[in-house]
């Protein structure tokens, strides 16, 4: 008959050995995995987004937001790296004259670069639309529902607030969809 040491022997030998030989060896891994954590990256760190910063060249396109009676419903959706497209829904309006910014743009580069808009409605309102930049008048659509494409040149560094605006000579009593594209050149 086995005595109670070889009793003792067997079982430390089946059951506490394996949490021995655990607990020995997380005491090398956890320092080991802790040093490896600790050690400096070296690696180019350009396309990393820290606290909402980022480091990329190219132009910078975003929506301005905010409540207006006419432009409501804005959406911009990035297509690419160089093609956007904007739409809004323009109101009911009486005749007069309505603006409203719409995007922010941001030329990151140190080079001039080129933004092309043009955009319609999908219905002849006779309405003339028309972009408003650092105060001078790019025309998008007339009141023959005619439509035009227009090119804006953002000097290295610059950054602009542009504003979509919308002259009626009569007032429109229904709501259309306006939308616009914007590549970057």
């Amino acid at each position: 008959m086995p005595n109670n040491r070889e009793k003792i022997k067997t079982i430390f030998t089946q059951i506490l050995e394996p949490f021995a030989l655990g607990i020995l060896a997380l005491l090398f891994i956890i320092p080991i995995i802790t040093v490896m954590n600790l050690t400096p990256l070296t690696k180019q760190l350009k396309k990393l987004d820290v606290l909402g910063v980022t480091a990329q060249d190219g132009v910078k396109v975003t929506l301005v937001e905010g409540k207006h009676e006419i432009f409501t419903s804005e959406n911009l959706l990035k297509i690419d790296e160089r093609h956007y497209t904007y739409s809004t829904i323009l109101n009911k309006r009486s005749s007069d004259n309505y603006s409203k910014p719409i995007i922010e743009v941001e030329n990151r580069n140190d080079v001039e670069m080129k933004l092309t808009f043009s955009g319609q409605t999908l219905s002849n309102t006779k309405s003339n639309i028309f972009l408003l930049v650092n105060e001078k008048s790019y025309r998008l659509q007339d009141n023959k529902a005619n439509t035009y494409t227009q090119t804006i040149i953002l000097k290295p560094f610059e950054k602009t607030t542009i504003f979509l605006a919308i002259e009626n000579l009569s007032g429109v009593q229904f709501s259309e969809e306006y939308d616009m594209d914007i590549k970057i050149y």
